[in-house]
């Protein structure tokens, strides 16, 4: 669907924007009012939210992300983990560990 106007409305509550599209056919996001939200901040607010509504919520993983992303997550953890023995790992590792009831 193609957007071709954005309107805001300003309700008790906060905001409501309403994407068209083509014909009839539109799409509204509610926002709740903070003391940040402003008629001029509120479209890429929805914007926000719908992309983020939008996005697959599962999936292959770390394999799907962006090679950049997992770059900097990686950067990020090895940060916050500073000064340690052992780095982050962004990797999962696939060998089971041993039940130690087994035997018994």
């Amino acid at each position: 669907m193609a957007l071709n106007d954005i309107t805001v409305y300003q309700t008790e509550d906060g905001f409501v924007v309403e994407f068209g599209g083509e014909g009839e056919d539109r799409i509204a996001v509610t926002l709740r009012s903070t003391p940040e939200l402003t008629p001029e901040n509120a479209v890429l607010r929805a914007k926000t939210l719908l992309a983020a509504a939008l996005e697959p919520t599962h999936g292959d993983g770390a394999r799907g992300k962006d090679p950049d992303l997992l770059e900097e997550e990686l950067e990020e953890g090895l940060e916050d983990s500073f000064p340690a023995s052992d780095p982050v790992s962004v990797t999962v590792s696939s060998i089971p560990m041993r039940d130690p009831n087994a035997g018994r």
